[in-house]
């Protein structure tokens, strides 16, 4: 935690640099639809969240008084939970995000999911880039999977457990992206779940699901990858590097947009 804590001071220095030798100014677009209400009640949260706080995504970050500021010293305040988030779409649909000090009338549900969804969000953001740590995998038929032996591949993760209904309800449709995919030897699907490998055995006997899987992860889950929501979606580029990490099925295809992929 501490560890956490000065990376969070690192980045907010990080802003105050950035806003000092920037010369070139950066304005604003216009706000999205339903950007006046988001906050007004949790149903329009949620909505508002999940349609339009893609952190996954590149974006143009932007602080309190509209100054453009570094995405990583903006995931680093958002994820104080002391903040809401706007999104603007600007020229040639480039897409930023905009922080405010959240309303002293914000409901406390909505406060208390934000909190909890921005210190995800940030998790989930500073793995961007990196390779995945403790990548290094034995999967149920024995076959070991490590940087070394993926690299020039997508590696396509789906992280989730047999008692979580909606990791289950989504495996239909990850199974018709497997199949389009069924002739490319440059992607590789891989399915980390938290269960023991008899449960796992058990439950795969009697449901389809074509990720290849790798059972017993629990404590690598939450203890190293910090992952808390199920299912979570990862995917490593062909340089061995997250690309990205999201919850939904949606999600998966927005952000395997532009790579080949067939979705």
């Amino acid at each position: 935690m501490r560890k956490f804590f000065n990376q969070l001071s690192l980045m907010l220095v990080a802003s105050v640099i950035f806003a000092a030798c920037s010369n070139d100014k950066v304005e604003l677009g216009k706000p999205v639809v339903g950007s006046g209400e988001a906050y007004a009640n949790f149903a329009n949260y949620w909505q508002y969240y999940s349609n339009h706080l893609k952190f996954y995504k590149n974006f143009e970050a932007f602080d309190t008084d509209a100054r453009q500021m570094p995405a990583d010293s903006f995931m680093a305040k958002y994820s104080t939970g002391k903040y809401a988030v706007y999104k603007y779409i600007a020229r040639d649909t480039v897409v930023q995000y905009k922080l405010e000090k959240l309303k002293p009338d914000v409901e406390e549900n909505i406060i208390n999911q934000l909190r909890a969804q921005a210190f995800t969000d940030y998790r989930s953001y500073q793995k961007k880039g990196k390779p995945l740590v403790g990548f290094n995998y034995v999967d149920l038929d024995g076959k070991s999977y490590t940087p070394e032996n993926t690299r020039g591949k997508f590696v396509i993760m789906k992280f989730w457990f047999v008692g979580c209904v909606p990791c289950v309800q989504e495996m239909p449709e990850l199974n018709e992206i497997v199949a389009k995919n069924k002739n490319r030897n440059d992607i590789l699907f891989l399915s980390i779940a938290l269960d023991p490998e008899p449960n796992l055995r058990k439950f795969l006997a009697k449901t389809k699901f074509d990720y290849k899987t790798v059972g017993n992860k629990k404590d690598y889950v939450a203890d190293t990858l910090l992952i808390n929501q199920f299912p979570t979606h990862l995917v490593i580029g062909k340089d061995g590097n997250v690309m990205g990490v999201c919850s939904w099925v949606r999600e998966l295809k927005d952000m395997l947009g532009g790579t080949g992929v067939r979705i």
